[in-house]
């Protein structure tokens, strides 16, 4: 099973220390631009959750590689066609043989959805001294989780249904594909998934850092036509059915919405523990005696 593109975004969102960005660029960000304040950001990491969440999400990914490299190899003949009749129709109306260079188009692609463009739109905000240091720690464990968690489900997945891919029902095939055993993972499209989690992600965490933006447009765009044109690549170089990528797009994009969502339901929880204990009676001293102060 291939995993080719799994940590590289984690990794990038280190890279830039806002403060010595910002002074660099020294950018004038117009009001609507504006990050929202730490007092209202959408997003926090739990103390306690966080590290649970980290460790399923690694005993997941890393049980699935454990799986996959004691799982038994198939013989198989090279010489062999699968019938493409026994394929559904709407699989079959897609299906095509191998094309080695549009494979690598769709993987570049991916790491590019992946990857390339939440890297690029945080980096960016930090660098421009438009996203704190605290966001930008918060954003990198958020999609550490959701790396995880896409990649450890993927592969669970691909492993119990051992489907092949569509290049084995023509001539011309990916014979590295066949002598690694990848030819039997098809679904769901791993790269699919993890394209449609990094523009699902970026996308309603973007959103949801600068509500007002004029960029959301041009963020959530880009971000769905990388992925989008990772699964048509996946389709079109023989290595996935479409039911594959509509699978891998469906579950990337459930993982890259539900990771930040928790974390916008661990931010909802603090602040409306915040509003209670504001509203709690205070005992306040003075030479004149106590005085009960309430709030309400």
């Amino acid at each position: 099973m291939k995993s080719t593109f799994v940590f590289t975004a984690i990794a990038l969102a280190f890279l830039l220390p806002t403060n010595a960005s910002a002074q660099i660029f020294k950018v004038n960000i117009s009001d609507n631009e504006l990050c929202v304040s730490e007092e209202k950001t959408p997003f926090v990491l739990d103390k306690l959750w966080d590290p649970i969440i980290l460790g399923a999400g690694a005993v997941t990914y890393g049980g699935a590689l454990f799986k996959d490299h004691f799982t038994d190899s198939d013989d198989v003949d090279s010489c062999k066609i699968y019938d493409k009749d026994d394929v559904n129709p709407i699989d079959r109306f897609f299906m095509n043989d191998y094309n080695k260079n549009l494979h690598n188009l769709g993987t570049v692609t991916c790491i590019v959805a992946t990857a390339g463009i939440p890297a690029a739109t945080f980096l960016t905000e930090s660098a421009c001294g438009n996203f704190s240091n605290q966001n930008l720690f918060d954003v990198a464990v958020m999609y550490s989780e959701a790396i995880l968690f896409t990649n450890g489900i993927k592969d669970w997945i691909k492993i119990g249904a051992r489907r092949e891919r569509p290049y084995m029902y023509y001539d011309e095939r990916d014979e590295d594909g066949i002598a690694s055993n990848d030819y039997r993972y098809s679904f769901l499209s791993g790269h699919t998934a993890n394209a449609f989690m990094g523009a699902t992600f970026t996308s309603y965490v973007f959103c949801s850092y600068y509500p007002d933006s004029d960029l959301k447009l041009p963020v959530v765009a880009t971000s769905y036509l990388f992925a989008a044109g990772t699964g048509a690549l996946r389709m079109a170089s023989g290595n996935h059915f479409f039911t594959d990528v509509l699978a891998g797009a469906a579950m990337g994009t459930a993982v890259g919405f539900a990771v930040p969502y928790v974390h916008h339901l661990f931010a909802q929880r603090n602040l409306s523990n915040a509003k209670d204990s504001s509203k709690k009676p205070q005992l306040m001293f003075s030479p004149y005696g106590i005085n009960v102060h309430l709030n309400f």
